[in-house]
């Protein structure tokens, strides 16, 4: 699931994507990242003033978008139809998290993240394990061995051309 929840009764805000990968490595990718955005946000609030909100439409094209193509979906950037690869502009983000990434010594997550963005993500893997062999059966084995090996099985290791 992609989404997040915001809840000030508690004061947190609920992030629904970590459920959808195979490791415990990119989980914690994936939470660090989270936790790195929350510390650059929390020092730069007022770029949120600079930048326009988002049409409701807008969020959810793009909503629609990266469930539907994943990292190489084309994220409408703004209201003009600027679009941008989602890759190419999480990787801008890695950049202005650097400094936070050396503070808090999360050079092995985003290591993984890079990793996942380079190889691909775990529905991308999955997917592909369909294409090769036509079967949930097998998809469902895929997903069973990557959870116990807590490693990401790429096209080699599956021995798919």
């Amino acid at each position: 699931m992609v989404g997040f929840k915001a809840n000030p009764n508690f004061g947190t805000l609920e992030i629904r994507v970590c459920d959808g990968t195979a490791t415990l490595a990119e989980t914690l990718a994936l939470v660090a990242l989270i936790h790195a955005l929350a510390h650059w946000f929390a020092n730069n609030g007022s770029w949120l003033e600079a930048v326009a909100y988002p049409p409701y439409g807008l969020s959810r094209e793009n909503k629609w978008r990266a469930i539907r193509h994943g990292l190489d979906a084309e994220l409408v950037m703004n209201t003009d139809g600027k679009t941008k690869l989602m890759r190419d502009d999480l990787r801008e983000w890695f950049e202005k998290l650097k400094p936070y990434i050396e503070q808090l010594n999360y050079h092995t997550y985003f290591s993984t993240l890079e990793a996942i963005m380079d190889a691909g993500t775990n529905s991308e893997r999955q997917r592909k394990v369909f294409a090769y062999n036509n079967s949930f059966t097998e998809v469902v084995k895929h997903n069973i061995s990557e959870f116990l090996l807590q490693v990401p099985l790429y096209r080699r290791e599956l021995a798919i051309t």
